[in-house]
């Protein structure tokens, strides 16, 4: 028979390894399993305390639907008493961490065995103190990551909100145009209208492929594509933009550059997000300029980058600029431009490099893949 000194050095040892355990589910069941070793018993309960400070069954050994209903009432009382106490062959022991009782572990034994001794009592109440702390740090553990996963759900739905807000503007100044231009009978207001009504669309259409492929893994499906049809697609979609900034877009691509593959809508929407930030960096600068270039780097890779004369950034920003979220924008900006832009390279087994210096400008260079290995 182990002497108390034994029994309380191997209590200790199981509470290291209650502490290394770090599923609340697998902690649970190995506590119940322990301390029935410890302390024979028919059947094991254990309750946690809900908010409201009721008792709910949190797990038994073995397995019971139901629990009596004076054991119920009688852990309870005790819950709310937090000692320890034995009564009517049950051990009921208090699950006490950081000075608040958390729950009511209980052990039963059948009617006629013997009664619980002072020893027992002692060892449940050990194993119980253990098993307590290292459940509230797994609890405290959780409630952490439940809460970081409610705010980045609560940041995502505000980029999402922040971007169709964007576009319904668009899209109640293309529905006034077009209402205008029916009501006075007036072709250019029409035309104007409906050419914004489609470029609504294709904004929307855009922002949702773009929300798909963030949130699975996208698998490219190569197709040929013609670079320069996309440059010059992305120069007429922002040369209204570009004259409002006062900034100057040249484009170029190199001489006879030749057809590529990879997906065309993704790098569009990658360059959009690229010309689109530079554009806000100007802050109404003179002279800004944004430069957009495609040149085959070698026979399997080729580089588009887009430059800017702009306030350039920090190292400090830079070293955050592809983290979830981030934008140096505030409300004005969601981080998911360059979500997209990372997305769009690791899609094309490429990569993304920014070079930047504080007050001359920024350049990103998206070195991709030219050509993919066709799967027999």
């Amino acid at each position: 028979m182990n002497t108390p000194e034994k029994q309380h050095q191997a209590t200790h040892e199981l509470g290291r390894v209650y502490d290394s355990i770090t599923d609340s589910k697998v902690l649970t069941e190995f506590f119940l399993a322990t301390v029935s070793r410890f302390i024979p018993a028919r059947q094991s309960y254990l309750f946690l305390a809900a908010r409201n400070k009721t008792l709910l069954l949190e797990a038994s050994a073995p397995f019971v639907g139901e629990v009596p209903p004076d054991l119920a009432v009688e852990a309870q009382k005790i819950f709310e008493d937090g000692k320890p106490r034995v009564l009517k062959g049950r051990m009921f022991l208090p699950l006490i961490a950081r000075n608040s009782v958390m729950g009511i572990a209980c052990l039963e034994r059948t009617a006629g065995a013997p009664v619980f001794t002072p020893q027992e009592i002692e060892t449940g109440f050990d194993l119980a103190s253990e098993f307590s702390g290292a459940l509230k740090n797994i609890l405290l553990f959780e409630e952490n990551i439940k809460m970081e996963r409610l705010a980045a759900v609560g940041q995502a739905m505000g980029m999402v909100v922040h971007e169709i807000k964007n576009i319904m503007q668009l899209a109640r100044f293309s529905d006034e145009m077009t209402r205008m231009g029916i009501k006075e009978k007036n072709e250019k207001f029409l035309t104007t209208g409906l050419i914004k009504m489609a470029k609504t669309l294709k904004e929307m259409d855009g922002f949702i492929w773009e929300m798909l492929s963030l949130t699975k893994d996208y698998q490219l499906e190569p197709e040929k594509v013609d670079l320069a049809a996309i440059l010059t697609e992305l120069q007429s979609d922002l040369a209204e933009r570009a004259e409002g900034y006062h900034i100057k877009i040249d484009f170029k691509t190199d001489p006879d550059f030749p057809a590529v593959e990879g997906d065309g809508r993704s790098l569009y929407r990658a360059l959009l997000n690229l010309v689109k930030n530079a554009f806000e960096a100007f802050q109404g600068k003179q002279g800004a300029c944004v430069k957009i270039r495609a040149r085959v780097k070698d026979d399997e890779r080729y580089e588009l980058t887009v430059e800017d004369n702009a306030s350039g950034m920090s190292e400090e920003v830079k070293a955050k600029l592809f983290e979830a979220f981030f934008s140096t924008k505030g409300k004005r900006g969601t981080g998911l431009g360059l979500m997209v832009v990372a997305r769009t390279a690791k899609m094309h087994q490429g990569s993304v490099n920014v070079e930047s210096q504080p007050g001359v400008g920024t350049k990103f260079i998206l070195t991709l893949r030219r050509f993919f290995p066709r799967v027999p």
